[in-house]
């Protein structure tokens, strides 16, 4: 299976569940602040998520667990600040999702 099927399939199972990772970002993002919610297909059983600040706001610097290349792709954006981040990966790479808030209101 191709990068581009191998992203449509894992693309259409996240958006059988978008309302729900949503609701999972939104929460994490209040709690924790900015950052990215990433979506595992390393198991092909299951789909495992997780979500990873920016910052940690509890020794209060940048987050050493967050990938450099996801931050400054991040940075790079100009975007508005519905639009949220979902890295979705297995074990061959990874893709990043972007998801606009206002459309899955």
């Amino acid at each position: 299976m191709g990068d581009t099927d191998r992203f449509n399939v894992y693309v259409n199972m996240v958006n059988a569940r978008i309302r729900e990772l949503v609701q999972i970002y939104i929460n994490d993002r209040k709690r924790s602040g900015d950052g990215m919610l990433f979506i595992d297909f390393t198991n092909k059983e299951k789909m495992d998520v997780f979500y990873n600040p920016i910052h940690d706001l509890e020794n209060e610097c940048a987050n050493p667990k967050f990938p450099d290349d996801l931050l400054n792709y991040m940075k790079d954006r100009e975007v508005p600040s519905s639009i949220i981040f979902f890295n979705i990966f297995d074990s061959e790479g990874n893709f990043i999702l972007e998801v606009d808030l206002d459309k899955h209101k």
